[in-house]
Protein backbone atom coordinates (compact mmCIF):
# COMPACT_ATOMS: atom_id res chain seq x y z
CA UNK A 1 0.00 0.00 0.00
CA UNK A 2 1.53 3.60 -0.89
CA UNK A 3 0.15 6.55 0.96
CA UNK A 4 0.61 9.97 -0.19
CA UNK A 5 1.85 13.21 1.83
CA UNK A 6 -2.24 13.86 2.23
CA UNK A 7 -2.43 10.69 3.73
CA UNK A 8 -4.60 9.05 0.53
CA UNK A 9 -3.39 5.72 0.87
CA UNK A 10 -4.07 3.13 -2.47
CA UNK A 11 -3.00 0.03 -3.56
CA UNK A 12 -1.32 -0.48 -6.86
CA UNK A 13 -2.19 -3.10 -9.72
CA UNK A 14 -0.76 -2.94 -13.02
CA UNK A 15 -2.30 -4.17 -16.12
CA UNK A 16 -0.15 -5.59 -19.00
CA UNK A 17 -1.98 -5.79 -22.16
CA UNK A 18 -1.84 -4.46 -25.90
CA UNK A 19 -5.61 -4.33 -26.57
CA UNK A 20 -6.10 -0.82 -24.92
CA UNK A 21 -9.53 -1.18 -25.15
CA UNK A 22 -9.93 -4.17 -23.56
CA UNK A 23 -8.08 -2.83 -20.69
CA UNK A 24 -9.67 0.12 -20.38
CA UNK A 25 -12.77 -1.74 -19.82
CA UNK A 26 -10.89 -3.39 -17.10
CA UNK A 27 -10.16 -0.62 -15.37
CA UNK A 28 -13.92 1.10 -15.87
CA UNK A 29 -15.24 -2.15 -14.45
CA UNK A 30 -12.74 -2.41 -11.68
CA UNK A 31 -12.86 0.76 -10.45
CA UNK A 32 -16.04 1.05 -9.37
CA UNK A 33 -15.30 -1.63 -6.91
CA UNK A 34 -11.89 -1.16 -6.17
CA UNK A 35 -11.18 3.01 -4.99
CA UNK A 36 -8.46 2.29 -2.98
CA UNK A 37 -6.91 1.06 -5.53
CA UNK A 38 -4.92 2.49 -8.28
CA UNK A 39 -4.72 0.91 -11.75
CA UNK A 40 -1.90 1.61 -14.09
CA UNK A 41 -1.68 -0.02 -17.33
CA UNK A 42 1.37 -0.93 -19.89
CA UNK A 43 1.06 -2.18 -23.19
CA UNK A 44 4.41 -4.25 -23.82
CA UNK A 45 6.95 -5.75 -21.46
CA UNK A 46 9.17 -2.28 -21.72
CA UNK A 47 6.55 0.13 -20.67
CA UNK A 48 5.44 -2.05 -17.62
CA UNK A 49 9.03 -2.32 -16.22
CA UNK A 50 8.91 0.74 -14.79
CA UNK A 51 5.88 -0.03 -12.72
CA UNK A 52 7.43 -3.71 -12.20
CA UNK A 53 10.88 -1.83 -10.59
CA UNK A 54 9.34 1.40 -8.86
CA UNK A 55 6.76 1.08 -6.69
CA UNK A 56 4.85 -1.35 -3.95
CA UNK A 57 3.23 -3.31 -7.42
CA UNK A 58 0.68 -5.95 -5.19
CA UNK A 59 -0.89 -7.49 -8.26
CA UNK A 60 -0.49 -7.82 -11.77
CA UNK A 61 -2.55 -8.41 -14.38
CA UNK A 62 -0.55 -10.10 -17.53
CA UNK A 63 -1.74 -10.97 -20.89
CA UNK A 64 0.45 -13.74 -23.06
CA UNK A 65 0.45 -12.08 -26.48
CA UNK A 66 2.82 -9.04 -26.12
CA UNK A 67 4.69 -7.06 -28.36
CA UNK A 68 8.58 -8.20 -28.26
CA UNK A 69 8.91 -9.85 -25.09
CA UNK A 70 5.63 -11.90 -23.79
CA UNK A 71 3.48 -12.00 -20.63
CA UNK A 72 5.71 -15.27 -19.29
CA UNK A 73 8.67 -13.20 -19.83
CA UNK A 74 7.20 -10.47 -17.79
CA UNK A 75 5.79 -13.18 -15.23
CA UNK A 76 9.40 -14.68 -14.67
CA UNK A 77 10.85 -10.91 -14.19
CA UNK A 78 8.09 -10.39 -11.62
CA UNK A 79 9.37 -13.09 -9.68
CA UNK A 80 12.81 -12.67 -9.77
CA UNK A 81 12.38 -9.19 -8.71
CA UNK A 82 8.82 -8.64 -7.03
CA UNK A 83 8.61 -11.73 -4.39
CA UNK A 84 5.47 -10.49 -3.07
CA UNK A 85 3.36 -9.10 -6.26
CA UNK A 86 0.65 -11.58 -6.95
CA UNK A 87 -0.21 -12.72 -10.87
CA UNK A 88 -3.07 -13.43 -13.01
CA UNK A 89 -2.50 -14.02 -15.85
CA UNK A 90 -5.61 -13.08 -18.95
CA UNK A 91 -5.22 -14.34 -22.11
CA UNK A 92 -6.78 -15.40 -25.10
CA UNK A 93 -4.02 -18.20 -25.33
CA UNK A 94 -5.99 -20.38 -22.58
CA UNK A 95 -3.68 -23.38 -23.84
CA UNK A 96 -3.36 -26.27 -21.30
CA UNK A 97 0.66 -26.11 -21.73
CA UNK A 98 0.29 -22.11 -20.96
CA UNK A 99 -1.38 -22.25 -18.11
CA UNK A 100 0.96 -25.04 -16.63
CA UNK A 101 4.23 -23.22 -17.76
CA UNK A 102 2.26 -20.19 -16.17
CA UNK A 103 1.67 -21.82 -12.84
CA UNK A 104 4.60 -23.57 -12.53
CA UNK A 105 6.80 -19.64 -13.13
CA UNK A 106 4.16 -18.97 -10.01
CA UNK A 107 1.06 -17.25 -11.32
CA UNK A 108 -1.63 -17.28 -8.38
CA UNK A 109 -4.19 -17.53 -11.37
CA UNK A 110 -4.44 -17.93 -15.17
CA UNK A 111 -8.09 -16.74 -16.93
CA UNK A 112 -9.63 -16.74 -20.54
CA UNK A 113 -10.31 -13.43 -21.62
CA UNK A 114 -13.28 -14.59 -22.86
CA UNK A 115 -14.77 -16.67 -20.52
CA UNK A 116 -13.34 -15.90 -17.27
CA UNK A 117 -13.39 -12.02 -17.15
CA UNK A 118 -16.65 -12.18 -14.31
CA UNK A 119 -14.07 -13.79 -12.51
CA UNK A 120 -11.39 -11.20 -12.20
CA UNK A 121 -13.26 -8.64 -9.82
CA UNK A 122 -13.77 -11.76 -7.57
CA UNK A 123 -10.06 -12.75 -7.88
CA UNK A 124 -9.20 -9.60 -7.48
CA UNK A 125 -10.83 -9.09 -4.16
CA UNK A 126 -9.48 -12.24 -2.80
CA UNK A 127 -5.58 -11.19 -3.86
CA UNK A 128 -6.15 -8.16 -1.96
CA UNK A 129 -7.59 -9.09 1.61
Amino acid sequence: MICSSNLNCYILVLIVDDNVSYTERIVEILSEDFQTVKFNTAVSYEDALPFVDAADLQVAMLDINLPGKSGIDLLNYIRKSNKHCKVIMITNQAFDSYRKKCLELGAEHFLDKTSDFEKIPVLLAEMLD
